[in-house]
């Protein structure tokens, strides 16, 4: 009798805790409110084969106002010219015309000539990033006789790379819009990256150094693998240019933190619980199991008699 009450305990025991809701209640990942990232709103990419030497890694973002333009000319290094409002001619000197449009990206060559003109009746933007050899010019205008309005430089910014050894590179053009509350989380960048304030206000914080902001035409040159963080803490929308000479097959941004697989736990505490609630729950199945075993075979040696 003493057996039969000792098993109805273990089993009423047991009933809340399933062996498979412990397993599942370990399996699951914790909660968590992620913060959302930015958002590319534009992107371009020039695959580069780079000599050893010292460069500037240049960023312009340019305004033609309608008839603007760039008469025949050349840049010192290779540029990646991506559209972002309006519409612009190009007109490669040994070429055919074509249009650059909101989202276009043209890499253009270092000494090509070519011209840039805004033949539209809206006002056009162009954002480049140029890999400049040490001492090289920018721009250099071939045709000096034609004479026609040039455009406006709304933002700017030059970040020196000295001792760049040979190799490939992808020169990475790119603009990231954070919302309110967005950011990126600790993290680093595969190469070197020119960034410039687009718009909002930015808040920076290096891992061991002073947080400070980046607004609109403030310059912040990141060195490859600085982890920092990047976040719009205001409540209005906020945004970035940004340029990176990013050495062939690394990675644009690695997150130092990354979440955890699906199904680890998010701490120590909630997999020593799991464990003890699955430890807790097989001890009292198997002592179950053993007293009706036991029950069973006392039962089987009565009816035998």
């Amino acid at each position: 009798m003493n057996r039969i009450k000792t098993l109805a305990v273990l089993l009423a025991l047991l009933a809340p805790l399933p062996l498979g809701a412990t397993l599942n209640a370990m399996a699951a990942p914790a909660a968590t409110d992620a913060p959302a990232g930015p958002t590319a709103s534009f992107q371009g990419t020039f695959p580069l084969t780079v000599e050893a030497g010292d460069y500037d890694l240049v960023y312009l973002v340019l305004d033609f106002a309608p008839g603007a333009g760039i008469p025949l000319h050349y840049h010192g290094g290779p540029a990646l010219v991506v559209g972002m409002e309006g519409e612009l001619t190009l007109h490669p000197k040994d070429g055919d015309a074509h249009m650059l449009m909101p989202g276009d990206v043209v890499n253009e060559k270092a000494l090509v000539q070519h011209t840039m003109t805004n033949l539209s009746q809206a006002n056009t933007r162009i954002m480049a990033v140029i890999l400049l050899p040490k001492g090289a010019d920018v721009t250099t205008v071939v045709d000096t006789a034609t004479q026609i309005p040039g455009p406006t430089v709304a933002y700017q910014g030059t970040y020196p790379l000295p001792g760049v050894a040979a190799g490939d590179y992808d020169l990475v053009n790119l603009v990231l819009d954070f919302a309110p509350g967005a950011e990126i989380p600790l993290h680093y960048h595969g190469g070197p990256a020119l960034v410039i304030g687009k718009n909002g206000v930015l808040t920076l914080r290096p891992d061991g150094g002073m947080e400070h902001t980046v607004t609109p035409g403030m310059v912040a040159n990141e060195k490859a693998g600085a982890k920092h963080v990047m976040i719009n803490t205001s409540s209005a929308d906020a945004g970035i240019f940004a340029g990176v000479l990013l050495p062939k097959g690394a990675e644009l941004t690695t997150l130092v933190n990354a979440a955890p697989p699906v199904g680890m736990p998010s701490t120590g505490q909630s997999a020593d619980t799991g464990w003890l609630m699955l430890i807790a729950a097989s001890g009292l199945l198997v002592l179950a199991v053993g007293a009706a075993m036991r029950l069973s075979y006392a039962a089987r040696k009565r009816s035998d008699r």
